[in-house]
């Protein structure tokens, strides 16, 4: 592990070598306005547009970090192999919040790895970016205000009890969620108001893209 490189007081934008989804990721920057590129993230940045604050990551991928540094980026080599990308960032930056960008799509281990990154640093507010969704970690209880009709799909990482929910098509309460078990996908929103509440934390929540600006709202960010 390495020391925190540098602590923000505001959300930021990473931008790992997953799919890149552009306009997602420009809607990304409008709110988290730092820029941290995590080593084939790199690859996906415009000299004219962007900017990375810090490039981090073994670097095995970045195609060439020579002209970002030259133009002041920090960059910081990180050759550990026990950890993933995401984990890198995670533990080298502190934000309130973490737009995360190129951490889904293209390999379902690196999705898979990503989402289990979001269970074990609980501690942190992570959003997951893809094309077409949007993941984040339940840390036992969460209250949102969403679109009625909204899909809404829960993922259990580890063994979950559900404690209580509202606004929901299909209650989560008494229900004891498990991978390879009982899982939630396809709930549907039936009220503007949902709240959700587990007895431990491991559920992920998935929604669809168009949820991003709801749930930047329950973090009181815009």
């Amino acid at each position: 592990m390495v020391k925190i490189l540098q602590r923000f007081d505001q959300p930021i934008t990473i931008i790992g070598g997953g799919e890149f989804v552009p306009d997602i990721f420009e809607s990304s920057l409008q709110v988290g306005k730092e820029l941290i590129a995590v080593d084939g993230g790199l690859n996906y940045l415009s000299p004219r547009r962007h900017f990375p604050v810090w490039i981090l990551g073994d670097l095995d991928s970045a195609i060439d970090t020579e002209p970002w540094v030259k133009a002041g980026a920090k960059i910081k080599l990180l050759p550990e192999q026990n950890s993933t990308d995401l984990e890198k960032c995670l533990y080298s930056i502190e934000a309130p919040l973490y737009l995360a960008n190129g951490f889904l799509g293209h390999r379902i281990d690196h999705t898979l790895a990503s989402c289990s990154t979001l269970v074990r640093r609980k501690d942190r507010n992570i959003i997951l970016l893809g094309k077409r969704d949007i993941i984040i970690h339940i840390n036992k209880k969460m209250s949102l205000d969403l679109e009625v009709g909204t899909r809404l799909s829960l993922f259990p990482f580890k063994k979950v009890c559900g404690v209580h929910s509202c606004g929901l098509k299909y209650c989560v309460e008494g229900v004891t969620f498990a991978p390879g078990s009982m899982i939630g996908t396809s709930n549907e929103v039936i009220d503007a108001k949902v709240e959700i509440n587990f007895d431990e934390a491991g559920m992920l929540l998935v929604l669809p893209i168009e949820s991003l600006s709801k749930i930047l709202e329950s973090y009181r960010l815009v």
